[in-house]
């Protein structure tokens, strides 16, 4: 499992699709976060958002986006075979 980071909200979804597989995730940090409001956000794995990081932007993610924790965040990091930042 690759946890690929995201913390800016622009990216080229071509791109990053071509580097997932089905067993990755993906994690919005930072101003990625604002990603949570496209409710027609797509992404090719399972979206995870840094619980922290949206509570401090103030915002209600509308896309389907597990907030997690710091623990939880550490937790899959020791658990990802690679830790990708993409930004």
């Amino acid at each position: 499992m690759k946890l690929i980071t995201l913390t800016q909200p622009r990216f080229e979804l071509q791109t990053l699709s071509a580097c997932c597989a089905p067993e990755d995730r993906i994690l919005l940090r930072q101003d990625a976060v604002y990603l949570c409001l496209q409710a027609d956000l797509t992404l090719p794995v399972p979206v995870l958002a840094l619980a922290s990081d949206v509570n401090w932007r103030q915002i209600t993610p509308l896309a389907q986006v597990e907030l997690i924790d710091d623990a939880r965040w550490v937790a899959l990091s020791a658990q990802a075979k690679q830790n990708l930042l993409w930004n």
